[in-house]
């Protein structure tokens, strides 16, 4: 996650799925370069196990992978609107959504799993008054980097910093 903007009155933050990218980009390169090399090597092989309808297939799936996990986020916390803008810009499609700050109740680092120690997997959430839980894609993967994040979120909006229990 990467900090674009960060003011008294202005806290923009952005989340691109590189790890997406990279995947899928590797997926569609280098499958039909194996198959290139393989159907050198032994030309016989293509028609034997339908290598063809592997790269098809491979290729195909990499666009799904990319539509349908490749987008890239931006949450703007202004505090002169009084909103928390999310923008999820996908390869066809930008959604945007709109919330008070105010209907904000607590940003806090949620456990995904079921022991609560360090090795616990945990993920970034802003929790609505309303109970709403909205996850926040941060791209990290250490707790203490997941735990700055959360800690300037909750400082930009006033509330006190988020300690993990020992």
């Amino acid at each position: 996650m990467v900090i674009l903007e960060k003011t008294s009155t202005q806290l923009k933050l952005r989340h691109r799925p590189y790890f997406i990218w990279q995947l899928s980009g590797c997926l569609v390169f280098s499958v039909p370069l194996l198959i290139v090399f393989v159907s050198l090597i032994l030309p016989w092989i293509i028609y034997m196990l339908g290598l063809y309808v592997l790269c098809a297939f491979n290729i195909i799936s990499s666009i799904v992978l990319l539509i349908c996990a490749g987008r890239i986020f931006i949450y703007h916390f202004d505090k002169d609107k009084n909103s928390l803008l999310i923008k999820q810009r996908g390869l066809f499609k930008t959604q945007v959504t709109l919330y008070p700050l105010s209907d904000i109740f607590q940003v806090q680092l949620k456990s995904t799993s079921w022991n609560q120690d360090n090795t616990a997997n945990y993920q970034i959430a802003i929790i609505l008054k309303s109970g709403k839980h909205l996850p926040i894609k941060s791209g990290e993967k250490s707790l203490q980097q997941k735990l700055e994040i959360v800690n300037l979120i909750r400082r930009f909006l006033g509330m006190p910093p988020q300690k993990l229990a020992d």
